[in-house]
């Protein structure tokens, strides 16, 4: 069996106990096809990321690693008590693209897939810990930029949540079971590609 892993903020890990994340359906719908590790931790900004993937790696052969579905974004573009994002976005594409060169150190042989970053329900935020969706297509478009000149596929998994109906939200940036088992079925669609 072909062997997965994903990276991912908590739109992939969850924010139990109401917002599941992709990741645990991305898993059950790929049983018996391959083989879904993911970090038993929401994997934060680009940066965290950055610096753990030595951790997150340390349990399997990163040789044997056939796809990695990656994603950053969500806490680059956190505004903390109108501050300006945690990550600057020329800064982003920078780590982005130290992230991406990690991935091909610890995973050589894997197909990487680079996700978008997802729609926040702004109306819904408290306005002192706050994402703004003009920001995350900012990020979003910049990330996408560099992804291309890497030759990185992109998975945009914001177009399709930013038209969701706000019932499939959990709170204003994280998804019920109904919109994460959407995202994982994107996410698969994506991956069953190389399996």
């Amino acid at each position: 069996m072909k062997n997965i892993f994903l990276i991912g903020d908590s739109i992939r890990f969850g924010a139990e106990p109401n917002s599941p994340g992709y990741g645990v359906y991305v898993k059950e719908k790929l049983e018996g096809k391959a083989n879904v590790y993911q970090p038993d931790e929401n994997c934060r900004f680009a940066q965290y990321t950055q610096r753990y993937i030595w951790e997150w790696t340390n349990s399997f052969k990163g040789e044997d690693i056939d796809v990695v579905h990656w994603n950053n974004g969500l806490w680059d573009v956190l505004r903390l008590k109108g501050e300006e994002p945690f990550t600057p976005v020329d800064m982003y594409v920078q780590v982005l693209e130290r992230v991406y060169r990690m991935i091909k150190i610890f995973m050589p042989n894997a197909k990487i897939i680079f996700a978008t970053s997802t729609a926040v329900v702004e109306e819904w935020a408290d306005p002192q810990f706050m994402r703004y969706n003009k920001e995350i297509e900012e990020y979003n478009a910049a990330a996408v930029s560099l992804m291309e000149s890497l030759g990185v596929e992109v998975n945009d998994l914001y177009s399709i949540t930013k038209d969701f109906d706000n019932s499939l939200h959990s709170d204003w940036v994280h998804y019920g079971e109904a919109g994460s088992k959407i995202l994982a079925d994107k996410v698969v669609e994506k991956i069953e590609k190389y399996l």
